[in-house]
């Protein structure tokens, strides 16, 4: 009888011990946190002004003529490895250009010039990123009426599967 009663304990260790371990293996995994990238700068004007400087969370993106960009990339801005719904940067922005053609003040001075004639805005706003797969850079779109749009791709502007679906910014007057 002695016999029995170790067996029956030793059985019901064994079996709780296998219970414990088939439970453990049914918790649910710990949820997956995205690695961070660092992911380069470039922007696109779609407006008549310059932009003098942009910044993305605070990282300075280079200065973009009128109807241009995407020359330069900056470094660095960074993201969640992967895209999640209400993901946003800040961006700050100057925008500045001439009130009458500089043809008409090039005779005088720097300052003069800048006096009379200079009109330059500083904005911020917070805009959402769009949904991004890979990597890629940050590209800052700025839109007429002050708007931003922002895009993560390793496409360039006008390539037939950039998010966008954008083509490079034209002058709409047709001037370069």
């Amino acid at each position: 009888m002695n016999s029995i009663n170790t067996i029956a304990r030793w059985l019901t260790v064994c079996c709780a011990l296998a219970l414990s371990l088939a439970l453990a293996g049914c918790e649910p995994p710990a949820p997956r946190v995205a690695k961070e990238m660092s992911v380069g700068i470039t922007g696109y004007n779609f407006t008549a002004e310059g932009v003098q400087a942009y910044y993305v969370n605070d990282i300075r993106g280079s200065n973009l003529p009128p109807y241009g960009g995407g020359g330069g990339t900056s470094c660095c801005v960074t993201l969640p490895g992967q895209w999640t719904p209400g993901l946003t940067v800040k961006v700050d922005w100057t925008m500045g250009d001439w009130k009458v053609p500089y043809a008409q003040i090039a005779h005088l001075s720097t300052k003069e010039q800048m006096t009379c004639c200079w009109i330059e805005r500083t904005l911020s706003k917070t805009v959402p990123v769009e949904r991004y797969g890979e990597g890629g850079d940050v590209q800052v779109f700025f839109l007429p009426n002050d708007e931003i749009k922002v895009w993560v791709s390793n496409l360039g502007l006008g390539h037939e599967r950039h998010p966008s679906g954008m083509a490079y910014p034209k002058n709409p007057a047709g001037a370069e």
